[in-house]
C-alpha cells in the first residue's frame, strides 16, 4: 500500500504546527512532531534529553563526518566514543522519519524532513514551507509568550537562526530555499484556512496522480 506524507517546515508564529495538527484531524492521517525524538531514543537507547540538545541545536563543535558533518544515513555503533555525537543523534531522528514515512501516511513537522525524504526515493511526499510577515508573527507570538515586544523580537530572530543553522549543519542546505519545497505559503497573505485548503488540495492531487483516490 502506498503511503503519502506531508512535511511542514515553518517559521515560529506562522501557525504551521497548528495547521499540521488540524490537517491530521481532517485527513485522518498520523501526526509526528516531538514523537520523533521519543522514537529515536527508544531505537538507540540514548536518553531523550540528549536528543533535545540536538533539537535545540546551537553547538559550535566541529563536525565528525568527513569534512562537513552532513547527514549521510550512516549510524555510529554503540561502542564508538562518538555514539552520542550530534551527528549520530540527528541520524537516529532521520532514521525514525524515514521509517514512519514508509510505514504510514502522515504529517511530519520540521526536523529537515523535507530533505531527509528526498524526492527520488520518496516521490509521494508533499514538502510544505509555511511563513508569514514579521507583524503577523509578532502578533501570534504575543499570544503564546509572556515577554515584552523586544524580547519576542529577539526570540523570533534567534529561532530563525537556530533553524537555519540546524539545516545547514546537518543537511548542508538552506532551510528556507524554495527549491526544496513543493508549496511555499505565506499565511499572512492567504490566511489560515486558505493555507490548509491549499495543502489539502495538493495532497489529494498527489494521491489521485498515483491512483489512490
Amino acid at each position: 500500500m502506498d503511503t503519502y506524507v506531508i512535511t511542514i517546515a515553518r517559521e515560529y508564529g506562522s501557525g504551521g504546527r497548528k495547521i499540521g495538527w488540524e490537517l491530521h484531524e481532517k485527513l485522518g492521517i498520523s501526526y509526528y512532531d516531538k514523537d520523533i525524538i521519543r522514537m529515536a531514543s527508544d531505537d538507540s537507547g540514548i536518553h531523550e534529553r540528549l536528543f533535545g540538545r540536538v533539537d535545540e541545536y546551537t553547538s559550535a563543535k566541529p563536525p565528525i563526518f568527513g569534512k562537513t558533518g552532513v547527514y549521510s544515513g550512516e549510524l555510529i555503533p554503540p561502542q564508538s566514543k562518538d555514539f552520542t555525537s550530534d551527528e549520530n543523534l540527528f541520524t537516529y531522528q532521520a532514521k525514525a522519519i524515514r521509517e514512519v514515512a514508509l510505514k504510514e501516511s502522515c504529517i511530519i513537522i520540521g526536523r529537515c524532513s523535507n530533505y531527509i525524504l528526498d524526492r527520488e526515493e520518496f516521490p509521494n511526499v508533499l514538502r510544505v514551507y509555511i511563513h508569514a510577515d514579521w507583524q503577523y508573527r509578532m502578533e501570534e507570538a504575543r499570544k503564546k509568550l509572556s515577554k515584552t515586544d523586544k524580547e519576542i523580537e529577539k526570540f523570533l530572530r534567534k529561532d530563525d537562526e537556530r533553524k537555519t543553522e540546524f539545516c545547514h549543519r546537518f543537511i548542508g542546505k538552506e532551510w528556507q530555499d524554495p527549491e526544496y519545497y513543493d508549496l511555499y505559503l505565506d499565511v499572512s497573505i492567504l490566511g489560515h484556512d486558505a493555507v490548509m485548503d491549499e495543502i489539502e488540495k495538493h495532497y489529494e492531487a498527489m494521491k489521485k496522480a498515483n491512483g489512490s483516490v
